[in-house]
């Protein structure tokens, strides 16, 4: 039961995303910006793209990490104990996309879920 309502919870989020899905492309131009914003280096003010990689990446991750064993282990991401920093997991992201750039078509949740996993995968 508690693996249903882990699946449902990120369908849920995945599916609500979908009035603005965002692809890979998008996501790694606005992640790459987020991080001179966080680092300092952009005196600019954040834009919406900074703010939205911002949120999809820490969404994400809470959920991800957050349900941990109660999603279906092709969802699960096991990090360290006591987890990472936000902006650990928006450099994650923007890794795993300049390294895949043939899926940048996808949506960028589903991308950064994918990041995540494959940073941290689970043995069990």
């Amino acid at each position: 039961m508690k693996e249903w309502i882990g699946a449902v919870a990120l369908v849920g989020m995945l599916v609500s995303g979908n009035a603005m899905a965002v692809d890979g492309n998008d996501l790694l131009g606005w992640c790459k910006s987020a991080l001179r914003t966080t680092d300092g280096t952009d005196k600019g003010n954040p834009t919406f793209g900074t703010g939205y990689c911002i949120a999809t990446v820490t969404s994400v991750m809470d959920i991800v990490y957050g349900l941990g064993d109660e999603l279906p282990l092709k969802y699960r991401a096991c990090p360290p104990s006591g987890g990472i920093p936000y902006g650990q997991g928006m450099r994650i992201v923007v890794k795993y996309l300049e390294d895949n750039p043939k899926n940048l078509n996808h949506e960028g949740t589903v991308l950064t879920m994918a990041a995540l996993r494959a940073a941290y995968p689970c043995t069990k």
